[in-house]
């Protein structure tokens, strides 16, 4: 098992999806407080460990650590302030991944050498642990670009069916 550092991203579009067993595939999973306010009015972290199954830490992340990790950075990144907060939290904690659909976000990560992983690359991890089957799955895909608030471009879900197909093609070899 592994640990996450999380933003609004996942949570919401998972929720909103009724996927947060997918969650499931990590031990522990840190928040950073800016992001629990954030989401605290249309989702109920509290429930977390019960319907993911893995633990919920939320880190204060002082103002202060947030302005020396927007100083490391070039002046054209431009993120929210609760995503400085989990680049910070994820700066402090270095988990093993950081799960955000924010692209300017996963760009930062990236730059600051971390792994960034979205809600896609969550329910393809989940099918891949056993968490959901080839049903599961592709329902649960279909879910994230109808049902959730998350953007996918056409090109985008062409790319993410064809990595679907790929992955149960080869899981059913």
């Amino acid at each position: 098992m592994t640990s996450a550092v999380c933003d609004s991203g996942p949570l919401t579009h998972l929720w909103q999806i009724k996927m947060w067993p997918v969650f499931g595939t990590f031990e522990t999973l840190h928040v950073a407080e800016q992001v629990s306010l954030e989401v605290s009015g249309h989702l109920d972290l509290d429930r977390m460990t019960d319907l993911a199954s893995c633990a919920l830490h939320i880190h204060a992340v002082s103002e202060q650590e947030v302005e020396l990790t927007q100083r490391t950075f070039p002046l054209e990144v431009v993120l929210q302030y609760p995503d400085w907060a989990t680049l910070t939290l994820a700066r402090r904690l270095t988990p093993d991944l950081v799960l955000t659909d924010d692209l300017d976000l996963r760009r930062a990560l990236e730059a600051q050498g971390q792994v960034p992983m979205g809600s896609v690359g969550l329910l393809l991890r989940a099918y891949k642990a056993g968490l959901l089957n080839t049903d599961a799955l592709n329902r649960a895909i279909d879910a994230l670009f109808v049902h959730s608030t998350l953007y996918l471009s056409p090109v985008f879900k062409s790319y993410v069916r064809r990595l679907i197909a790929k992955a149960i093609g080869k899981d059913e070899q």
